[in-house]
């Protein structure tokens, strides 16, 4: 049984959709949200975002938790990309994830039944604190997206006992980590080792860690703003009316891809 609540017993700031749309992206079924409250983030990539700032991560874990544990925080997020949605954060500074969280986020994603969502600096995070959305829904764009088993003399690492590494058959790298929570925490820490670019998306849905690598954070003019994890799940948010009347299947393809680093040999 997961450490986490699987849920919390407390009003949470709602999904606020102006209007959705729905398209085929690689063949895959995703949606478009219009979330225009959501510009109101503080620390969002733009042109003009400094290099350095007052981290806003240790008030968040001090002032707004609805549950502790194990050196851990559960958090509202005030600008939802989903319903019920939870934040995961480690009381502690720490930038990247470790085995405990991702053991925390397998756990409560087996448990719950929906899907975390982590991003980093360079890939769309507006805090350089390591933290994981916890939403308790599942999107089908990853599971209807064909893929292969990389094989062994392929594989950026070794992999751990227990560990199937699998890629999608899209054009750009987006790799899978399949198998129990225990073993997707350590082959997640080898990939982070592995990698070779300084930021990456990651999706944990069913029983697979999907990861992003990335080279670009804005795919413009495919998609005006910083792709993350949303858009990797499947639902991309636009806070202006204009682009999100505008996309087009062929405009998010190009973004996924703008976004990624070249598929593996």
């Amino acid at each position: 049984m997961t450490s986490l609540p699987l849920q919390v017993e407390a009003e949470l700031p709602p999904f606020a959709v102006a209007a959705r749309r729905s398209a085929m992206v690689f063949g895959a079924p995703v949606e478009l949200v219009l979330v225009p409250g959501r510009k109101a983030r503080h620390g969002r990539a733009t042109a003009d975002r400094p290099a350095l700032a007052r981290s806003r991560a240790p008030g968040i874990v001090a002032d707004e938790a609805l549950w502790r544990g194990q050196g851990h925080v559960l958090t509202p997020n005030r600008y939802p990309l989903a319903e019920r949605q939870l934040l995961l954060w480690p009381e502690r500074m720490q930038r990247e994830p470790d085995a405990a969280f991702w053991r925390l986020v397998g756990d409560w994603v087996t448990g719950s039944g929906g899907a975390a969502l982590h991003n980093n600096i360079g890939a769309a995070a507006t805090i350089a604190r390591c933290h994981a959305h916890l939403v308790p829904q599942r999107l089908p764009f990853l599971d209807a997206l064909p893929e292969r088993a990389v094989p062994a003399a392929a594989a950026p690492i070794e992999v751990p006992a227990g560990i199937t590494l699998v890629a999608k058959d899209v054009p750009l790298c987006l790799l899978g980590v399949r198998g129990s929570a225990n073993a997707r925490a350590e082959a997640l820490l080898r990939l982070a080792e592995a990698r070779l670019c300084a930021a990456c998306n990651i999706v944990v849905q069913g029983d697979t860690a999907w990861m992003l690598p990335r080279r670009t954070e804005t795919p413009a003019p495919h998609f005006p703003y910083a792709l993350g994890a949303a858009e990797l799940w499947g639902r991309w948010c636009y806070m202006d009316e204009a682009p999100f009347h505008e996309a087009t299947a062929p405009a998010l393809e190009s973004a996924l891809v703008a976004a990624g680093m070249p598929p593996l040999a």
